[in-house]
């Protein structure tokens, strides 16, 4: 089971960028001499034409679990129902590793310029500033790793705590 994951999760998540390379041309492909990355982005959206959608989606998830702890938590404990409490607590902790993972990408930037501040202070000024303008024109790809980092290393530790409680409640 372990090999064919070790197989099948590369291969799944090569398919996007297989997909980008496939879909520009090949003269684009080949040219090194003009750089790929763009230094800025500017997006433009029209007065009456803002997307109300997700952020009403957000809301309504929000209410259902605030509704879900301050409710039915308390009934839980009142009525005894352990598997209730248990998937109160579950939500809580999905909601825990949500919210870090948007601490983690809204203090981005603070946290790159401090470690270039703090973690390279022996090198020159050039030298820092380069790097800083680096991590400004890379900004839109490192917010995505960070996120899939972030969400990855939550599901994880989320994963191994859950089966370490397994393990203690089965001895």
């Amino acid at each position: 089971m372990a090999l064919s994951l070790g197989l099948l999760i590369p291969l799944i998540s090569s398919i996007v960028p297989i997909q980008r390379s496939l879909s520009k041309n090949l003269a684009e492909s080949i040219n090194t001499r003009v750089s790929k990355t763009k230094g800025s982005m500017v997006s433009t959206t029209e007065k009456g034409k803002t997307r109300v959608v997700p952020y009403l989606l957000f809301g309504l998830i929000s209410t259902l679990a605030g509704t879900a702890i301050f409710y039915l938590l308390p009934l839980a404990v009142l009525n005894f129902n352990i598997a209730l409490i248990l998937q109160i607590f579950f939500l809580i902790l999905l909601g825990m590793i949500l919210g870090l993972t948007l601490i983690s990408f809204n203090l981005q930037r603070l946290l790159e310029l401090f470690f270039v501040n703090t973690l390279l202070f022996f090198e020159r000024a050039s030298m820092k500033q380069m790097i800083k303008k680096n991590l400004v024109a890379h900004r839109e790809s490192n917010k995505l790793t960070s996120i899939i980092y972030s969400l990855t290393l939550g599901c994880i530790i989320f994963v191994v705590v859950a089966a370490n409680l397994q393990i203690k409640e089965l001895t």
